[in-house]
């Protein structure tokens, strides 16, 4: 298996099972992990919404999945594209992760919780690294 294949497969991973933990916090056990992050979102404001014209639940259920999606989508780009074509593994991820990145970042600035764009930076930085270097002319990084 490529140096691609394997980063590509390991983060994609690791950002799914962050979605899979973030969703899980619709639980009522684990409220307090989800207001936690939401506090840590809304930072420097620190006034989380009380209210909410959509159910919290609901779009902890969907962000969870679509995070775990893209870690999914990220380990299966790494398993069967990236060994057959690991340039258009390369464009495919990038493109997934700056649109994602884009439309959750500016979402995030106009609800209020701009240090959430800052938050998914980590993210970016996952999807970014399992293709450093390549597509230029190399496979992978050394």
């Amino acid at each position: 298996m490529s140096p691609l294949s394997q980063s590509l497969r390991k983060n994609g991973l690791i950002i799914a099972v962050i979605g899979v933990l973030f969703m899980l916090t619709v639980l009522p056990p684990l409220h307090a992990v989800a207001r936690l992050f939401l506090q840590l979102a809304y930072w420097p404001f620190s006034n989380i919404p009380e209210a909410s014209a959509a159910p919290v639940g609901l779009l902890l259920a969907i962000s969870g999945g679509l995070t775990a999606g893209i870690g999914a989508a990220m380990w299966a780009l790494g398993t069967h594209v990236a060994p057959v074509a690991p340039a258009a593994a390369v464009r495919v991820t990038r493109i997934m992760a700056l649109t994602w990145f884009c439309t959750d970042s500016l979402g995030s600035v106009m609800t209020g919780a701009p240090f959430n764009a800052v938050l998914n930076l980590t993210f970016l930085a996952l999807m970014f690294w399992a293709v450093r270097g390549a597509g230029q002319g190399q496979t992978h990084p050394a």
